[in-house]
């Protein structure tokens, strides 16, 4: 089956990828949201195409039936989580919102939606860096799975697929970038080393050691993060060593304002056992202190961090109010 996009039309900053032409396939097959679908049972297939050229091919053990809602008033596309690297945009006005008659985990399924090339070309988004987003479970981001994205530049559409379930509510994306894949940040100052966030839900950055911040920020901002060598022993508290000969150094250009962040700092495994030959899982910590401090003012250890354990070698502090300040990793000596 061939489906060839028609037309694209402007709403506000974005371009809206409108329906498209399936060959082979009646106008009056399409269904329209809201209409019911009956999925077909004993893994039989089930390929439905919609008017506006959404296009759902699942696979079921069990008759379900099935309905797609727009919404048109979805989260903005900006606020993404899960890959990194941006800015993204909306590529629609409104999001899909699909519903099972019965919680349905055990589906072959996946979801392609249609965009047209020249529309991409026309607000330089290349056709590699659209994707499908699914709403959080929280409401506060689009969810992106690199490992789960699909673009099939011959049919014009980006897909999620190995999907177990369908529920859930979708947008397609794009991103402004030239880089086609994940986007790491570099450690240190200027615009392109900056993390730029905007006020109200939750966005992603990674850095080029796997630290991962995950924002959602009461007013726009830019974050940056140093590396300094050199951690004065008078600054670790007793009956513990540092995993690393340096900090992180976190500023943000709003130091004052509230925010809801987790952060994830990395570890390598193998600086454990050169410290004290530990194995897996480790007993890693966070230790932070003010921003312009002196060197020999004491780390604080910080509260409700989840150990690392293999093969994330990672420590994540959950819901930071403020990020600004000097960041170790310690373990006990």
């Amino acid at each position: 089956m061939c489906r060839v996009p028609f037309h694209a039309r402007l709403f506000g900053p974005w371009l809206a990828i409108a329906a498209v032409l399936v060959l082979g396939q009646d106008a009056a097959d399409k269904a329209k949201f809201g209409d019911p679908i009956n999925v077909l049972g004993s893994m039989e297939r089930t390929d439905q195409d919609f008017q506006d050229g959404l296009a759902l091919d699942l696979f079921s053990p069990k008759n379900r039936t099935l309905v797609v809602q727009q919404n048109l008033t979805p989260l903005p596309g900006n606020f993404v989580t899960g890959t990194t690297g941006g800015p993204f945009m909306a590529l629609q006005n409104y999001s899909y919102v699909i519903s099972l008659n019965e919680s349905a985990n055990d589906l072959i399924a996946k979801i392609e939606i249609p965009y047209d090339p020249a529309a991409l070309a026309a607000i330089g988004i290349q056709e590699s860096n659209t994707y499908v987003g699914t709403l959080a479970g929280d409401k506060r981001s689009w969810i992106v799975n690199d490992a789960t994205r699909n673009v099939h530049r011959e049919e014009n559409n980006t897909r999620i697929i190995k999907m177990t379930s369908l529920q859930g509510e979708y947008i397609l994306l794009g991103r402004k970038t030239v880089d086609t894949a994940n986007e790491f940040v570099q450690y240190g100052q200027g615009a392109t080393r900056t993390v730029n966030v905007t006020a109200g839900n939750r966005q992603e950055a990674e850095f080029i050691d796997g630290l991962r911040l995950s924002v959602v920020p009461s007013t726009d901002m830019g974050i940056n993060i140093d590396i300094v060598n050199g951690i004065s022993p008078q600054a670790v508290p007793p009956g513990l060593v540092p995993v690393n000969s340096f900090a992180w150094v976190v500023n943000s250009s709003s130091p004052g304002a509230p925010m809801l962040a987790d952060m994830k700092f990395p570890f390598n495994p193998s600086m454990l056992s050169a410290v004290r030959g530990f194995v897996q899982p480790a007993p890693v910590r966070v230790a932070k202190k003010a921003l312009g401090t002196t060197a020999e003012v004491p780390f604080q250890l910080m509260a409700g961090e989840i150990i690392g354990i293999l093969p994330d070698n990672s420590v994540t502090i959950p819901n930071v109010t403020q990020v600004d300040g000097q960041y170790v990793l310690l373990m006990v000596s």
